[in-house]
Parts: structure tokens; C-alpha cells; sequence
């Protein structure tokens, strides 16, 4: 039971990884700098959260993919 809850958050973490590594490299490549509410120089937190959500709903939809097989 431990084993599934590790693996969903494995996920879960994966996904916003993925997320902010495409926002921080798209940032970069159009020369658009964050300048307010700056985390590290590199994204700002409404692209957390709007990560968060995204990351929340693919996991949540490949969950229940999976249970549909």
C-alpha cells in the first residue's frame, strides 16, 4: 500500500519537474525574465502553482487510467 502512494508521488513530482524545466527553458529562449516575485532568478509563483495544478490533474487522470484497465 506504502509502494502505490510512493509511486503516485514519484509521479506527481516527475510531472511538475517536467513542467518547470519547459517553463524555465521557454522563459530563456524569448529573453522573458521574470522581474516580480522572483523565485531564484527563474520562474515566478504563479508558474508553482499553475506547475502544482497541472501536475495535480496528469496524475490524477493517469491514476485513474490505470484503474481503468
Amino acid at each position: 500500500m506504502r509502494n502505490k502512494y510512493f509511486r503516485l508521488l514519484l509521479y506527481g513530482l516527475s510531472v511538475f519537474l517536467v513542467f518547470i524545466t519547459i517553463a524555465i527553458v521557454l522563459k530563456r529562449a524569448t529573453n522573458q525574465v521574470p522581474i516580480e516575485n522572483e523565485i531564484f532568478g527563474l520562474f515566478t509563483k504563479t508558474d508553482l502553482l499553475l506547475g502544482l495544478a497541472v501536475s495535480v490533474a496528469v496524475t490524477l487522470t493517469h491514476e485513474k487510467k490505470k484503474r481503468l484497465k
